[in-house]
């Protein structure tokens, strides 16, 4: 299934392009770079040649997808685990 606007939380996010608007770390706040790896409360983005770990809790993001639609995403609706949010699919959102 194709990442959508309307599937996004309950999708995979490893591999797409990703903005933090907005993070409690205001050297956070800015950060553009694509998801590498995501745990239940972070995302890990490769930015500027390096990694770097992003809590979700009070952040907020926008995700670019593979067709070019940006999709801002408040942190915590992302708050499960990554294969528990797969799993849950719409159904649950």
């Amino acid at each position: 299934m194709p990442i959508t606007p309307q599937n996004i939380l309950a999708h995979e996010w490893i591999g797409l392009q990703v903005t933090v608007n907005a993070s409690p770390d205001p050297g956070l706040t800015g950060l553009l770079g694509i998801v590498r790896d995501e745990t239940r409360n972070t995302l890990l983005i490769e930015a500027r040649s390096r990694l770097v770990r992003v809590p979700k809790v009070n952040a907020q993001f926008t995700a670019t997808l593979p067709t070019g639609e940006i999709v801002p995403v408040e942190g915590p609706l992302l708050r499960h685990r990554p294969e528990d949010r797969v799993k849950k699919g719409l159904a649950k959102w």
